[in-house]
């Protein structure tokens, strides 16, 4: 984790503002490697992205004092869990589809806690494997919109779009990947 921990932000360029959000990326030790917590969301009227697969997080509440306690109280309302200070800070992503800005903060916990879904929120929660996510057999496309984008698959579950950019920049800050991956 000590790359994560050292890899800069991308810096806020004006008009990012339109809105905030933040992601966590909860790593644990699984029983063969690393894994990660992932959500799928559940289907609710009028949101584009239900059912997607994504990181655990949400927008910024007025309340929060800063992205990193967003992403930690998402994480909680979302999957139930409790998360201390980030051990690291991914890049910035900017929103494609409306102007705005996510953050994302790694996080490590020393076991693997269960996951509890809120059904309002959540479909499903689960741990992923670390090396799933940067296998090369594992990369598959997606189609939204008409447009094939690139995404991940682990056992019939697509990570495409956001979620995928943020995956990028976290192999990046592990060295598992360059940046044009």
């Amino acid at each position: 984790m000590r790359a994560a921990r050292y890899h800069p932000d991308v810096r806020r360029q004006p008009g990012d503002d339109d809105w905030q959000a933040a992601t966590a990326v909860v790593i644990v030790p699984g029983s063969a490697s690393l894994e990660v917590a992932f959500i799928r969301r559940a289907a609710r009227r009028g949101d584009r992205w239900s059912g997607d697969m994504a990181l655990p997080g949400g927008t910024r509440d007025p309340g929060d004092a800063d992205l990193a306690a967003t992403a930690a109280r998402e994480t909680f309302e979302e999957v139930g869990l409790v998360l201390a200070a980030p051990v690291g800070r991914l890049d910035d992503q900017r929103g494609r589809t409306r102007r705005g800005v996510v953050a994302s903060f790694v996080y490590t916990l020393e076991h693997r806690p269960p996951l509890l879904p809120d059904p309002l929120e959540v479909a499903e929660a689960l741990w992923i494997p670390l090396p799933r996510l940067f296998d090369p057999g594992a990369v598959t496309r997606h189609r939204w919109s008409g447009f094939p984008f690139p995404a991940v698959e682990h056992e019939g579950r697509v990570i495409w779009g956001l979620t995928h950019r943020i995956l990028g920049s976290l192999g990046h800050a592990l060295g598992l990947t360059d940046r044009s991956t």
